[in-house]
């Protein structure tokens, strides 16, 4: 049994780039294909990886302790994430004082999403869970944050059963809420968080609980993992690519394959996905997912500047959709390498000494 699941931690990573991707829009670049416009359903991986990776980490221990499990998943959380929602809000002070001398970024400063009443919710991670704060407000990618800080906490409880009825009631939960999703297709999607979260995370759950039983007899060669492993790759980017009915409970279901068969890390993708590289990537993941939304802005806004006081357009409107336009897709494809490559790096920063700061205040707490 491995003790650390190395590719499912580069996935993540991968994952994170991907929902980057999907805030960006570029003329005639490499982001604009369908897999990639839809790649927000990756946060659906996010969830059954969280459930996986929790009942591995805590539904087998024996001694159980509450404080520490809270300690250690708020001190997990809540650094980077109030850090960032402190620089967000900072920015749009910022964009009150343009707006005051005459220069507006889009929208009018502290309205709409950007709601001063839901501060204090998205700081507490309570946005998906209150019915009069906007879901997708203040940094929008916190809306899954919200959803498994107070998942957690059903989780720790969920433990307290005895197995096999642990199971059946993740079981239930489960398909409570994929059964919600499919009946509400046609909800807004803020409306659906919950049961997103639900349907996914203890799916992940139960998943974990099937590797553990399967992994000491399963006897496939490398060979025969390689090609698992492959089919599922590719049926995962064929759906996200599709337009077929309830795309994104087919992509939570191959989420799970996907998760199950990559558990094992035997086949040649694995070993690819071993590789340094990836697995910087799958640390960042938090820091990426979470920071990205500033450095975006930050970009936005200096072309935004360029055209105002430069009289260089930048972009251009497609389909209601602002697109940046720098004038060629060699530049526009150049421009998105730019503003990924700074996410890795701010993100590198933010690691080190936000989030791995912020777990050792929460060790030493949890003695």
């Amino acid at each position: 049994m491995p003790r650390r699941f190395d590719v499912l931690d580069s996935f993540r990573g991968l994952a994170a780039i991907l929902v980057v991707v999907v805030h960006m829009h570029y003329v005639g670049s490499f982001i604009e294909p369908e897999f990639f416009r839809e790649s927000f359903l990756f946060v659906e991986f996010f969830f059954v990886l969280s459930g996986f990776v929790l009942a591995h980490g805590y539904a087998l221990k024996k001694d159980l302790n509450f404080k520490t499990f809270i300690i250690s998943r708020s001190f997990r959380l809540f650094p980077l994430h109030l850090f960032t929602l402190t620089i967000i809000v900072l920015l749009e002070f910022g964009k009150l004082y343009a707006y005051n001398k005459g220069f507006s970024f889009n929208a009018i400063p502290f309205t709409n999403t950007q709601n001063p009443h839901d501060i204090i919710p998205s700081a507490l991670l309570l946005q998906a869970w209150l019915p009069n704060v906007e879901t997708f407000g203040w940094n929008s990618p916190s809306w899954s944050i919200s959803i498994e800080f107070y998942m957690y906490l059903l989780f720790f409880v969920s433990l307290f059963i005895k197995r096999p009825y642990l199971f059946i009631v993740w079981s239930i939960l489960s398909i409570i809420a994929f059964i919600t999703i499919i009946m509400k297709q046609d909800t807004p999607i803020g409306e659906l968080a919950i049961a997103r979260g639900f349907s996914s995370f203890f799916a992940g759950g139960l998943i974990y609980f099937l590797f553990r039983k399967i992994y000491p007899i399963v006897t496939l060669g490398k060979n025969l993992f390689t090609i698992l492993e492959l089919i599922v790759i590719a049926l995962v980017i064929l759906t996200i690519s599709s337009s077929i009915p309830y795309k994104s409970l087919v992509a939570t279901a191959l989420f799970i394959i996907q998760i199950f068969i990559f558990a094992f890390q035997k086949g040649y993708i694995s070993n690819f996905f071993r590789s340094n590289v990836f697995l910087y990537l799958g640390k960042l993941s938090y820091s990426i997912y979470l920071t990205h939304t500033i450095i975006i802005f930050g970009s936005l806004s200096t072309y935004m500047i360029i055209e105002k006081f430069l009289r260089i357009k930048t972009s251009q409107t497609i389909d209601g959709q602002r697109f940046i336009d720098l004038g060629s897709p060699l530049y526009n494809n150049l421009a998105i390498l730019a503003v990924l490559g700074t996410v890795i790096f701010v993100s590198h920063f933010t690691y080190k000494y936000i989030e791995l700061k912020g777990q050792a205040i929460g060790k030493k707490l949890s003695q």
